[in-house]
């Protein structure tokens, strides 16, 4: 009996291992049938796409096995002479969601995002958004946005520029195959159903960067690398409130800062520690001064606002605030000019003297103005970049819907010292901006009204 059972034992070994063949041929089979096999030739892809400025080791992850990788690029560093307004419009893509869409430009016109005071200090309309603290820009429509200077001048453009504008955006199959597939077939990335996790925000930040990192090596521009971004900030107050107190605001203080309401002021400032931007505001804390201070008289500042912009992003700005008929000069009746127009900025003991020269006697302010502010301009040379200073300064002022409030001279002219005092005060402050960005030559440009 002991034989009988292990022959036949023997006989059924090959058709045990017959049986496994024939099992792992057929695994082969669907594997290959539900489109697998691809993750070495995407891997390979990726080193090479984009003529080679992808961050590899970021992005190796989101690789996909089950198709080919879709690649689309195109622009004047792939094809030198090429009429083409980017110098790299790349998209490359895995389906289900994966993939990394960046664009490169030389820029001769401004930057194609908000840049206002606003923007920088409340980000999406003040629902928050990520920054890359050390990089010049932020997380946006289409995905991280920088600015860099190529001094040695980009090429690929008719136009000669030294501006480098770079947009990233990584999706990781958490938006689903559906956001990717239309990214695809615009050939860019769109915007999804809110902003991304930290991770995929930093992802597009470190992919911006490494791109322009090797655009503004290649193109020679004579200016050491970006550095690489190990971190993001989300700017939502929910988050913590990141922007609040920063030592660059310290200046705006109700106790020190005469013409603004005394007391204690809540301060904000961008979160980008850049080299060429900055913004500051401040508003007087009613919660904190409740039983404290009695509530600021009208026309007394409870608000303001001070940033910079340099290079491209001082025009951007510029252009900005000038469409919107808020720079100094524009619609100025005949005989009229701006206060305060080309003088020297100086110290604060001037502003009382100057703030009169201009200045209507009387003026009208509705209730459906906005935000009432009266803003200051002025133009410096900062770390060798032609750049602007914009302060501004909110009065108190209680009105119901459909009411007008009258300002009369004295208080008009003391809004106007104010605004020279903060500008001042904001030129001259130990830690801040401007004075870190080694601002000389200031010249105050001018005054606009922004009630009317």
């Amino acid at each position: 009996m002991r034989g009988l059972w292990g022959r036949a034992r023997q006989r059924r070994k090959p058709l045990v291992v017959l049986m496994a063949v024939v099992g792992i041929a057929g695994a082969v089979l669907a594997t290959r049938d539900s489109g697998g096999g691809h993750l070495a030739a995407n891997q390979a892809q990726l080193r090479k796409a984009c003529d080679g400025t992808l961050p590899y080791g970021d992005l190796e992850r989101l690789v996909r096995d089950e198709r080919p990788g879709k690649l689309r690029q195109h622009g004047t560093m792939l094809a030198p002479g090429q009429e083409s307004r980017s110098l790299l419009d790349c998209s490359l893509s895995w389906g289900d969601g994966y993939g990394v869409t960046v664009h490169a430009e030389a820029l001769v016109s401004d930057v194609p995002q908000a840049v206002e005071t606003r923007n920088l200090l409340e980000p999406a309309g003040g629902h928050g958004t990520f920054v890359a603290p050390g990089t010049t820009g932020q997380y946006g429509k289409r995905g991280a946005w920088l600015v860099t200077d190529c001094l040695g001048g980009l090429g690929g453009r008719v136009r000669p520029t030294t501006d480098l504008y770079v947009t990233a955006r990584v999706t990781d199959g958490t938006g689903g195959a559906e956001e990717a597939d239309e990214a695809d077939d615009a050939g860019e990335a769109t915007a999804g159903n809110g902003k991304p996790d930290r991770a995929t925000a930093l992802l597009g930040f470190r992919t911006a960067v490494q791109v322009a990192n090797v655009l503004t090596k290649a193109q020679r521009c004579g200016s050491g690398p970006l550095a690489m971004p190990k971190t993001v900030v989300d700017t939502d107050e929910t988050h913590g409130a990141p922007g609040r107190a920063l030592r660059k605001c310290e200046w705006i203080d109700g106790s020190s800062l005469p013409g603004i309401a005394s007391g204690s002021w809540t301060t904000l400032g961008d979160l980008q520690e850049s080299t060429a931007l900055s913004a500051c505001s401040g508003e007087w804390d009613a919660q904190k001064n409740a039983g404290k201070r009695p509530r600021p008289e009208e026309w007394q500042v409870t608000e303001v606002e001070a940033a910079s912009w340099s290079g491209v992003l001082g025009r951007s700005a510029y252009d900005s605030y000038e469409r919107e008929g808020h720079v100094p000069g524009w619609g100025a009746q005949e005989g009229e000019s701006p206060s305060e127009a080309g003088s020297e900025a100086g110290s604060e003991a001037d502003s009382e003297a100057d703030a009169g020269r201009g200045v209507r006697q009387e003026d009208r302010v509705s209730s459906y103005a906005g935000r009432p502010q009266l803003a200051l301009w002025a133009q410096s040379v900062c770390g060798g970049r032609t750049t602007y200073h914009r302060v501004a300064v909110f009065p108190e002022i209680r009105l119901e819907d459909g009411e007008t409030a009258v300002i009369g001279g004295k208080d008009r002219a003391r809004l106007s010292t104010t605004a020279r005092t903060v500008l001042d005060r904001y030129l001259d402050a130990e830690d801040g901006w401007p004075v870190s960005a080694d601002c000389r030559d200031t010249k105050v440009l001018g005054e606009v009204e922004q009630w009317h």
